[in-house]
């Protein structure tokens, strides 16, 4: 199920004219440059609902043209994204790509009176289940017309915290997932393994290392662009003995080296990326 962004607007206050644009940037957790739904400017301010982003469906306006005589141009339903050729109903709750934005879908936007009243058109009952879709940004980027919108499932991931006096582990991808990324050691788990587990034997195939006492020391979510996935990824610190790291998989790490907190090497793999940017103080570690 992969459509297309055909449509970009933004209004720069509440009420205001919606702007076509080609192409934007899109800040995660505020929404688009320029929007007033990003400056909390919006006709509706509540907190609890999402507005990151808001969509419509390009079919959807065909549908009330067709079955009620209501011409609604893109941009005129007020959401800033008009799509093609997915169901947007199906996105929420799950996560998609549109480019290289990641997000997710929190709800159904419902057509209200203000949007009745702005366009002068009885569009309340035509847009009923038709109204579009909220979404959170969870990862900014840029957008434009074209753009892909592809849905995406959650995947587990298990990195491996391996610290000596001071020094944290980290080797170089040579996976496509990562590529030229820095990463701790780590995977994804088989059926029904524990984090803890995986990390002790993800250590073990990649390094040679023995772990112990493997503990959860953080929880992050981080998408991929380039691979179009997204990660929830359980961080464990675990416990060595004696002995230096091999190289035990060199199509995938072109070697571990030990790294100090203040000089890590970059780019990071997000998901490393985002543990590090979540942790207050990492040389607690």
């Amino acid at each position: 199920m992969t459509g297309r962004l055909e449509h970009i607007h933004v209004a720069a206050e509440a009420g205001g004219s919606m702007r076509p644009l080609d192409e934007t940037q899109v800040i995660a957790g505020i929404g688009l440059a320029g929007d007033r739904y990003a400056r909390r400017e919006g006709f509706w301010q509540d907190d609890r609902v999402s507005r990151d982003l808001t969509l419509v469906e390009a079919e959807a306006l065909e549908a009330v043209r067709r079955d009620h005589g209501i011409d609604l141009a893109p941009g005129e339903t007020r959401r800033n994204l008009t799509t093609r050729g997915v169901s947007l109903e199906a996105l929420i709750d799950r996560y998609f790509w549109i480019g290289g934005v990641l997000a997710r879908g929190t709800s159904r936007c419902d057509p209200c009176q203000h949007l009745a009243d702005v366009t002068g058109k009885p569009v309340l009952r035509p847009l009923v289940r038709k109204g579009g879709l909220r979404a959170d940004c969870l990862l900014g980027g840029k957008i434009q017309v074209g753009d892909p919108i592809q849905p995406t499932e959650e995947q587990r991931g298990v990195g491996v915290l391996v610290v000596r006096n001071g020094n944290v582990l980290l080797g170089r991808r040579r996976s496509p997932r990562g590529h030229g990324t820095w990463s701790f050691p780590g995977g994804k788990p088989n059926d029904n393994e524990s984090a803890q587990a995986c990390a002790l034997r993800e250590l073990y195939e990649e390094t040679g290392l023995i772990g112990t006492k493997p503990e959860l020391i953080g929880q992050t979510l981080a998408g991929l662009p380039e691979s179009r996935e997204v990660f929830r990824t359980d961080f464990i610190r675990v416990q060595i003995a004696p002995g230096e790291p091999e190289l035990r998989e060199p199509d995938k790490t072109e070697g571990w080296t030990w790294y100090r907190w203040q000089s890590l090497p970059l780019p990071l793999f997000p998901p490393v990326a985002a543990f590090i940017a979540s942790a207050r103080n990492p040389n607690a570690f």
